[in-house]
């Protein structure tokens, strides 16, 4: 059997997108977050989510361009603003463990809950175009690999990814107040 550059890229780009959707429900949905201060470190994500999506719509698929290009736009401007505009300090903020700490009344955060399922579609989006084009026993290896990246990063005790309700005690000294509390 030769794989082709193209199978091994579908292979490669199927796990990342399958790890960014599992990566922004554990979010969405409170299961796992870090505290800010390791949130606003990782900025770079922003920019990997983003060439993720643009190699599936643009290189792999030619599909859904538009789409990719909205979450493109959205993930740019994150990256290009991280930590220094009100929404970007609101997403991080909501995003991480000191939301849950903070002694501020927790408000519904619509707009950063319907913004992270945006993201969770369009990266189900393209796990769905890219995964025609693949056989099911790639698309079971990309699923293994993504797994094992869950668990290596969002689910690795080493790591300050937690629980709200199970924080360890070094992550729990991790956690301070929220950017936009601070004003």
């Amino acid at each position: 059997m030769v794989l082709k550059f193209f199978d091994v890229a579908s292979l490669v780009i199927i796990s990342f997108e399958l790890y960014h959707l599992i990566a922004h429900a554990v979010i969405l949905f409170g299961f796992r977050a870090l505290p800010r201060k390791d949130l606003v470190r990782i900025r770079l994500y922003f920019l990997f989510d983003a060439l993720t999506v643009f190699i599936a719509s643009f290189v792999l698929t030619g599909r859904l361009k538009w789409l990719a290009v909205i979450q493109i736009l959205q993930h740019l401007f994150y990256f290009i603003t991280w930590d220094k505009s009100y929404m970007a300090k609101k997403i991080i903020d909501w995003s991480s463990l000191d939301w849950f700490e903070s002694s501020k009344p927790k408000q519904p955060q619509i707009d950063s809950a319907l913004g992270t399922f945006f993201d969770i579609a369009v990266h189900a989006a393209m796990i769905y175009v890219v995964g025609e084009q693949m056989d099911m026993t790639s698309i079971l290896i990309a699923v293994i690999i993504a797994q094992a990246a869950l668990y290596s990063v969002i689910f690795n005790p080493k790591f300050a990814w937690s629980s709200p309700n199970r924080m360890p005690d070094w992550v729990q000294k991790r956690i301070g107040k929220l950017a936009l509390e601070q004003n």
